[in-house]
């Protein structure tokens, strides 16, 4: 299967920020004096957690889209998103089970991708208020959006009067003297 190029940016851009957020891990153990080998084994399996985590949920989304049936996507998405938690599960567990992997990096790297969207976001946010002339850039596939249509004022009225609960008071009389008053013009003429 052949990712969107648009989509293989995306997790190239993951996979670097991923690294980053690695680094800042591993410079946290080396100031509190705690770095060996069990939170290196821990930094690399926690880095190939998110980085695959994030590669895998794009490859079953891709592949869920590319079905074209709303009930067989939901279906593909429910199973990819089963099969990553329970990988991701395992693996904390096989790290909190042995000591040869420090579980903290492990544990710590399933949020990395979400402090990455949470960053990038912020950024974009600051950008914007900093720069308000600058237009946002434009979605990768932009969907184009449904003309809106205006209500008559009749299909308004039918949506209207299924909230009523009866004749307002004082409308029938008003009713009952304009047709009175119709009829009346009409035997004149």
């Amino acid at each position: 299967m052949k990712l969107d190029p648009e989509v293989l940016d995306e997790n190239r851009k993951m996979a670097r920020d991923c690294l980053i957020l690695t680094a800042v891990m591993a410079a946290g153990f080396l100031v509190a004096r705690r770095f060996d080998l069990s939170v290196v084994w821990g930094l690399l399996i926690g880095y190939a957690l998110a980085v695959g985590n994030f590669y895998f949920m794009s490859v079953g989304l891709t592949k869920a889209l590319s079905t074209g049936d709303e009930t067989a996507a939901k279906t593909k998405i429910r199973q990819s998103y089963l099969i990553r938690t329970l990988v991701m599960l395992a693996v904390m567990a096989f790290s909190l089970w042995t000591e040869r992997i420090h579980w903290v990096p492990v544990i710590a790297s399933v949020f990395y991708p979400r402090i990455v969207l949470a960053m990038r976001g912020a950024w974009t946010w600051i950008r914007r208020r900093r720069h308000p002339e600058e237009e946002p850039e434009p979605a990768a596939r932009e969907i184009p959006a449904e003309p809106e249509e205006e209500e008559s004022p009749d299909e308004f009225e039918k949506f209207v009067s299924h909230f009523s609960k009866g004749p307002v008071p004082g409308e029938e009389k008003g009713k009952a003297s304009d047709e009175a008053e119709k009829d009346s013009e009409g035997k004149k003429d």
